[in-house]
């Protein structure tokens, strides 16, 4: 294969197809017609000598070459869009950029809410994506396939930590909360005996339990979970008229408690803080746009920090 068969157009189709494993939805992320791209994967297959796609029963899966062209292939798109793409400056007030971002729903409501309504006159062509954070975040990041997120520091494993930049951005603590009618409710105090004598609802979000819950093991708290959430958002809401327990960051229990009809309970257990960053590839750091939402983001976070929960 001679190097000019291969056009960047075809390297961006060859990326979309890699990393979706699908026509059409490799079409739509790059807002193409399905003929144009399986033309291009025609194309494609011709330079490459490959299949590039081969089909297992109902699905398409990435032939052995394909597989070994993910990472490289991204990387040179990534290293494209970051340098030779990457505009010199960045106009708030003008320049029209969508900005993919990564969080939990409670960090939706707690910092990135309050940052639309930061950058709302000052960015009005700025469009934020806001998707909850998936199992495969880790690859995302390392991949530069997105933005921005927003993640418990746990959750950050030293491979993505050595390719990604990060800065802090929430501090919280964790809270009981249980329906205002419930018997531990006029006391206010999360307590082993609360614990094991109330059915417990579990926060489970692909298949991961929250980052208290090894600290409750390790003081051999007792929960006898009746119910599990994915989403901090409904948990406050499943508590009204039962006798469920469960735990809460403070700052979205106390923001929803009276809508939700709860009582918010005064940890008497350990608990460990809830500290979470904004992470980024750092190809990213320099940036403009980047770094000017970064800023914004920045200033949000410190407001946060001196308002109390």
């Amino acid at each position: 294969m001679k190097l000019g068969q291969m056009d960047l157009n075809l390297l961006v189709v060859l990326d979309a197809l890699l990393r979706e494993r699908n026509v059409t939805r490799a079409a739509e992320r790059l807002h193409m017609s399905q003929p144009a791209i399986s033309t291009a994967l025609a194309r494609l297959r011709k330079t490459l000598d490959d299949p590039l796609l081969v089909r297992n029963g109902r699905y398409l899966q990435l032939s052995p070459r394909a597989e070994t062209l993910v990472d490289p292939v991204r990387d040179i798109i990534a290293r494209i869009e970051q340098t030779i793409m990457r505009p010199t400056g960045f106009d708030p007030a003008a320049d029209t950029r969508a900005f993919s971002v990564i969080s939990s729903d409670y960090v939706g409501v707690v910092l990135l809410r309050p940052l639309l309504g930061a950058i709302g006159d000052l960015a009005p062509r700025l469009r934020l994506d806001l998707t909850p954070v998936a199992e495969d975040f880790r690859t995302a990041l390392r991949r530069d396939e997105i933005d921005l997120a927003v993640l418990p520091d746990p959750l950050l494993d030293e491979e993505t930590r050595a390719i990604c930049s990060a800065m802090p951005v929430i501090s919280d603590r964790f809270v009981g909360a249980v329906w205002s009618g419930h018997p531990a409710a006029e006391a206010g105090a999360l307590t082993a005996e609360v614990f094991s004598s109330s059915p417990y609802l579990l926060y489970l979000a692909n298949g991961n339990r929250g980052v208290w819950e090894d600290e409750l093991d390790d003081q051999r708290i007792v929960r006898n979970v009746e119910a599990t959430a994915s989403t901090f958002t409904t948990m406050p809401f499943m508590l009204a008229g039962t006798r469920l327990v469960t735990v809460l960051p403070e700052r979205l229990a106390r923001r929803v408690a009276g809508a939700a009809d709860i009582a918010v309970l005064e940890p008497a257990v350990d608990l460990p803080p809830l500290r979470q960053s904004a992470v980024w590839h750092s190809r990213r750091d320099d940036d403009p746009g980047h770094r000017w939402l970064r800023d914004q983001l920045a200033d949000v976070a410190a407001a946060l920090r001196t308002t109390p929960a």
